[in-house]
């Protein structure tokens, strides 16, 4: 999963421009901040807090400091079905919303939205169902995903039109979806 995690975050950071923002905040659920790391190495002026569980706080720590960005990132023990810290431009949840039942993802969201100042932007990061199934490899894998989600989760892919009701839900406009080289987007919205 690291080693995934560090190919899909290579790709975001080449895709979508953080350059606007100065503070981005991003929640994880057992990560190593591996997305967090590659986001301020590849743009120097930001600054970032981390969310993550408890157990994982101190090995994300680790992490940060190992590549030389303490100073620059915050690690906080929280969990985002409670709240979400005010304080950033961007709130990130990188393939946290796929993990959960619409209900439980709308509150994920709404936590966000809470937190959001009225110019922030969410970023979902995490693959987008396509509008058709075919019998194109990232129809297959999109489809072979979305049921290992629902077995072992309870959660699914979903579309960009299943996407907008949640947003909507939530408080939040979806405004665009930003493909990136992997079959990850990210999935912006805005306060609404």
């Amino acid at each position: 999963m690291a080693d995934l995690t560090r190919l899909s975050a290579v790709a975001v950071a080449a895709a979508y421009d953080f350059t606007p923002f100065r503070a981005v905040v991003v929640g994880c659920r057992g990560g190593n901040g591996t997305l967090m790391i590659v986001i301020l190495m590849a743009n120097p002026r930001l600054r970032g807090m981390l969310l993550d569980q408890p157990a994982a706080v101190e090995r994300t720590k680790k992490q940060l400091e190992a590549n030389g960005l303490s100073e620059r990132c915050q690690v906080v023990a929280q969990d985002f079905f409670k709240e979400v810290p005010g304080s950033g431009d961007a709130y990130l949840l990188k393939q946290n919303i796929h993990d959960w039942d619409d209900e439980s993802a709308v509150k994920i969201l709404k936590n966000c939205r809470c937190a959001m100042g009225a110019q922030s932007k969410l970023l979902i990061i995490a693959g987008v169902y396509p509008a058709r199934i075919d019998q194109s490899a990232m129809s297959r894998g999109a489809a072979a995903n979305d049921v290992n989600m629902l077995v072992a989760t309870g959660g699914r892919q979903r579309s960009e039109a299943e996407f907008r009701p949640l947003f909507e839900g939530a408080g939040l406009g979806l405004t665009r979806i930003v493909p990136t080289a992997t079959a990850i987007s990210v999935t912006e919205g805005v306060p609404i």
